[in-house]
């Protein structure tokens, strides 16, 4: 230890191979000089060690370690040996600094696991009452369900964060019946392999209220606005009973203010509820008499063929439905499309000369997702209607004109609605009761209901409005009265909400 005979105040001594430190004795302090030096005096490459002594002498820790260097390594030392001095300096005077420095240098998942540790260790010290030491369990649940890659590009201090921060959801969400949505949006930056990259780090939690509820990876990607998308491999969650938990980062033009608002309201939406399959055997004698009723619809040689849809079971991406079409003139090969003929029967005569012809097909029809991950199953039994008229031309849809006619409503009241929250507006829509006023009322009055309830929904007050010789009312709870024109009772985001029109003379 020869290199400190003439040092009398703390400090670094680089003699060659060969570095000799002096400082106020701290524990870890001789951990970190070795570190540092054999890491990083040499960047990117780990330094072979000849012999490294360290002892506390009067209140200082004094320590030498020697290198096995040959000419490059001593060139690179020359030039990094002055910055390198001032991080070790800083390090060893502060266990703070120094795990920063350590953090700021990259750690293996091993050092980082360690550095995570010991930071979690001293939350439950300092804070006995709201960190429990089942908060270790959380971490190691992290490090055990991410890879190398995940935890390279991320600091200490962020795997950290995501621990304590999902673990704190999780202790705030363990009793609440009712649904609760939390979403915490901070800006972050990864360490990549192409330099620092600035990211927003996203913790979210939310309550299961119902059996078999989801939320998974495709469905917090589906929450995401226009222009924000996912980093692809940044996604983690925790599979807790009642409740999901889980940490993505994105990148977007968006603030991480505006985001956190947006997700919240998202989220809530996009929670899948399973459903088991439906298993409802198909009554043949419904069937023929489906036959019989559209077979009677034929009055006249121009009259279009007669069709009728039943939804008859479900599989796990497709719906299955029963279609009876009768016509005079029906095609003989359906080669090419998808429906699949099980009966073809002759039903009576028009005019005791045109032969009327039955056709019994079996149709599966992709499933088509709303924004809640509930099968639209009006939008699937359209598609089925179109299929149909490519192969048979125009037909008349004998049990779907109020169907039609709700499309055709709903869609006009979308066009004076503009910007809104399409799955709200749908659910509001087909909450109308009695449900012909859904496909009768005019539009005009629908949007008035509907911006009653984007009112109360954002203010709690009730609403009231009188248009002409009708009076709009939307609150909350049950219905007030039982003979409105038209009403709705609607569940948004856990709370009930009512409407009806009245009229008066």
């Amino acid at each position: 230890m020869g290199g400190y005979d003439s040092m009398l105040a703390e400090g670094l001594i680089w003699e060659g191979e060969k570095v000799c430190l002096r400082c106020p004795y701290r524990k870890g302090a001789d951990r970190f000089f070795y570190d540092m030096v054999t890491r990083w005096l040499v960047p990117g490459k780990e330094l072979e060690v000849i012999s490294f002594i360290a002892r506390r002498e009067e209140g200082y820790l004094v320590a030498e370690i020697t290198l096995e260097l040959d000419a490059n390594d001593l060139l690179w030392a020359e030039q990094n040996s002055t910055f390198l001095e001032k991080e070790i300096l800083l390090g060893v005077s502060s266990l703070y600094h120094a795990k920063k420095i350590l953090e700021l240098k990259g750690l293996s998942s091993d050092e980082k696991l360690v550095f995570v540790q010991d930071r979690i260790a001293a939350l439950v010290r300092r804070f006995p009452k709201q960190v429990d030491y089942d908060i270790f369990t959380d971490m190691h649940r992290l490090f055990l369900s991410t890879g190398e890659g995940f935890h390279a590009v991320r600091g200490a201090r962020e795997l950290c964060r995501i621990v304590s921060v999902l673990y704190h959801f999780r202790k705030g969400l363990a009793e609440r019946r009712t649904r609760c949505v939390r979403i915490k949006c901070k800006q972050s930056t990864l360490q990549t392999p192409y330099g620092p990259k600035g990211v927003i780090s996203v913790f979210g939690a939310l309550n299961f209220v119902k059996e078999h509820e989801l939320f998974e990876e495709r469905h917090f990607r589906s929450a995401l606005p226009e222009g924000v998308s996912l980093v692809p491999g940044s996604y983690f969650s925790y599979d807790d009973r009642g409740m999901g938990r889980f940490y993505a980062e994105v990148i977007g033009k968006s603030e991480s203010r505006a985001l956190e608002g947006f997700l919240r309201k998202e989220v809530a939406s996009r929670i899948e509820q399973l459903v088991p399959p439906v298993f409802m055997p198909r009554n043949e004698e419904e069937v023929m008499r489906n036959i019989l009723a559209l077979a009677g619809q034929l009055k006249f040689i121009r009259d279009l063929p007669q069709m009728m849809i039943s939804f008859d079971e479900q599989e796990e991406n497709k719906l299955l439905f029963t279609v009876i079409i009768v016509g005079l003139q029906l095609p003989e090969n359906l080669e090419g499309s998808s429906f699949v003929v099980e009966r073809r029967k002759i039903v009576g005569k028009l005019r005791k000369k045109y032969p009327k012809e039955a056709l019994v097909l079996r149709a599966k029809v992709p499933t088509t997702l709303r924004e809640d991950y509930s099968i639209d199953f009006l939008q699937v039994r359209k598609n089925l209607v179109e299929e149909v008229e490519e192969v048979f031309g125009p037909v008349r849809d004998y049990n779907g004109g109020m169907i039609a006619k709700q499309a055709e409503n709903f869609m006009a009241l979308k066009e004076m609605v503009g910007e809104a929250d399409t799955l709200l507006l749908q659910n509001f829509f087909h909450a109308i009761c009695p449900s012909q006023m859904s496909a009768t009322l005019a539009p005009k009055y629908l949007k008035i209901l509907f911006e009653m309830l984007l009112k109360i929904i954002e203010t709690g007050e009730k609403q009231k409005r009188d248009e002409g010789r009708m009076r709009f009312i939307v609150g909350k709870g049950e219905l007030e009265t039982s003979s409105p024109l038209a009403c709705f009772q609607l569940r948004v985001q856990d709370k009930f909400f009512f409407g009806l029109i009245l009229t008066f003379a």
